[in-house]
């Protein structure tokens, strides 16, 4: 299923008839920061090629790099992968370098706010950290506020889903499905 219809009771529905529910990026966003990073290549061309040497550096550097963002927008805008599937088994990632997140290995779901923008952030098993890691992914650990270490994934950014939503129904679903 994908995510057209845009709905707790959808997605649930779905994943109750053992479907996979999957989730690609915002195309709206993406065309966004392929347009911006345009921009920025072309601002960074016209640095690299006049005036002093500082600015034709601080030119050249700008333009690998939005280039660069510009590979990463038209990949992203034409995936035919999902960047988040969501099965009666667990969750596929397309950040998560060894495939299946069982429900079993996922801790917590939650929101994570970082300045404006909020993430989907796995809380996850020791095991699963070092399958994760073992497989490439730099896994993260984070420290609450009472001094607990716990290792996380993040959800890819820039989902054309409501975080809260997805947040919400990832962590009824993972409360219903990790024991069962």
């Amino acid at each position: 299923m994908s995510t057209q219809q845009q709905s707790i009771e959808n997605w649930a529905a779905a994943l109750n008839n053992g479907d996979a529910v999957s989730f690609g990026f915002s195309k709206g966003k993406t065309v966004l920061l392929l347009i911006a990073s345009v921009i920025f290549v072309l601002v960074g061309l016209a640095m690299g090629l006049g005036g002093s040497l500082i600015w034709a550096i601080v030119g050249w550097v700008a333009v690998v790099f939005f280039l660069w963002g510009v590979v990463v927008m038209i990949r992203r805008l034409f995936a035919g992968r999902p960047a988040l599937t969501v099965t009666p088994a667990g969750v596929e990632m397309k950040t998560a370098k060894a495939g299946l997140i069982p429900w079993s290995q996922i801790l917590d779901i939650h929101g994570a706010k970082q300045n404006s923008n909020v993430f989907i952030e796995f809380d996850i098993t020791d095991a699963e950290a070092d399958r994760q890691s073992a497989a490439g992914l730099g896994v993260a650990q984070m420290t609450d506020d009472e001094g607990h270490s716990r290792k996380v994934l993040w959800a890819p950014n820039g989902l054309a889903a409501n975080k809260a939503a997805l947040c919400l129904w990832l962590e009824e679903e993972r409360q219903a499905r990790a024991t069962a």
